[in-house]
């Protein structure tokens, strides 16, 4: 371990507050198990004794963690927040050292939070940026190891995928004339309820973006019946990519599917996959799925990163993910991981104002023309670059919670 750069003087939680918000959409967005016209998050503001602040996010989604907004809020409430306000950190190391042993010094908290340790992960590490006066990128390559390494930036820009949800003819035009205005080369097309219906937006689609590529997203949708009937008919269209073809807890179909599919497409896990002991049954019977990385449900910036580290080591395919209706905070965290990792086969995320009716910044942090964002803050800026505007965030808050070294305050 390097220096793990020393706060001077330790850096200690001052002021916690815990916010319940609530976003509208400019266009509803469905597949095939949700709806939505509007997201509901969590975010979490630690501030430090120098006055400084750090931001992390959270949306926690029951069909991908097993979490919910108000298991979340009453495992942070309850278990976690007491018990951080007043803590004291010598160091980034003893930052990573506290976020690497997390379950262990929370022992009341199942080791399936997962949302729960993204929160706090988010925001300590960007509170460490901004007390130190560094971009993350910079804290998290200094104090990497032999075991564990995290590299500087390796990518100066990333070209991030557009979305189509299920959705009547109309909304699908709004989401197309938007994507031909940015020029978009990458697409996800979510799909499990009508497979005829499907294929032929997949093919009405690729004649509206010809020089884009494809891939779909059945959110367990299938069975392995429908799935064996859809895949071939996708492949015959180009498609490079399956997402979540059956339901989380079909391990017999998905060990069926893999043997099935073999090397004609990648499998990719989303909901299946939030830590590596969900894979063992897989990998056990020598099939290697591809992985959906997203912050949110994965733990945080330093799990995440874990997880494609061991994704390399057993050659396994993985893409950056993210949640529908993300802000800056989790769309700047996806960023970093994306750029530190360098080798996501897709980004996806990163929609902003686009999809949000606000962001929680001015101007929104989003993707521009081709699907192109430059990681240049993430590299100049302290923490995260995440500029939050705190009138905004007020706005979109449904509930705060509030602690100090003193003792909390509702």
């Amino acid at each position: 371990m390097m220096s793990g750069w020393p706060f001077q003087p330790e850096l200690q939680i001052s002021a916690i507050r815990l916010y319940q918000t609530e976003i509208p959409f400019q266009l509803s967005f469905n597949h095939a198990t949700q709806q939505r016209a509007a997201v509901t998050g969590i975010v979490l503001q630690l501030s430090s004794a120098c006055g400084r602040h750090g931001f992390g996010e959270v949306l926690p989604r029951p069909y991908v963690s097993g979490e919910t907004d108000a298991s979340v809020v009453a495992a942070l409430r309850d278990v976690v927040l007491p018990a951080l306000a007043g803590r004291c950190f010598a160091s980034v190391g003893a930052i990573r050292h506290y976020l690497g042993n997390f379950y262990q010094h929370h022992p009341a908290l199942a080791p399936t939070a997962s949302c729960v340790r993204t929160a706090v992960d988010l925001a300590l590490l960007d509170l460490a940026g901004q007390c130190l006066h560094q971009p993350l990128a910079t804290l998290l390559s200094d104090t990497c190891t032999e075991t564990s390494s995290v590299a500087p930036v390796k990518q100066e820009v990333l070209q991030y995928s557009g979305t189509y949800g299920l959705g009547d003819a109309t909304l699908t035009r709004r989401y197309q004339q938007a994507y031909q205005a940015l020029d978009l080369q990458a697409f996800k097309l979510k799909v499990g309820v009508n497979p005829d219906a499907e294929l032929s937006l997949l093919r009405t689609l690729q004649q509206a973006h010809p020089q884009a590529s494809w891939r779909v997203d059945a959110n367990g949708a299938w069975s392995l019946t429908q799935a064996r009937a859809a895949i071939p008919q996708l492949l015959a269209l180009g498609v490079q990519c399956i997402e979540q073809p059956l339901a989380a807890s079909d391990r017999a179909g998905y060990l069926a599917l893999f043997a099935d599919v073999g090397d004609a497409v990648p499998l990719m896990l989303d909901e299946s996959f939030c830590r590596w002991s969900d894979l063992d049954y897989l990998l056990d019977a020598g099939f290697r799925p591809a992985l959906n990385l997203r912050v949110s449900k994965c733990g945080g910036i330093l799990s995440t990163l874990a997880l494609a580290n061991q994704a390399r080591q057993h050659g396994l395919l993985y893409q950056l993910g993210a949640q529908v209706g993300e802000t800056v905070i989790l769309t700047r965290a996806g960023q970093l991981v994306a750029a530190l990792l360098g080798d996501c086969r897709y980004h996806e995320g990163a929609f902003g104002d686009y999809l949000l009716c606000h962001d929680l910044r001015q101007p929104s942090l989003r993707f521009g023309a081709k699907g192109l964002l430059a990681t240049t803050a993430l590299q100049t800026e302290p923490g995260l670059a995440l500029h939050i505007d705190p009138a905004l965030l007020d706005d979109c808050s449904l509930h705060c919670d509030s602690w100090f070294t003193g003792g909390r305050s509702d």
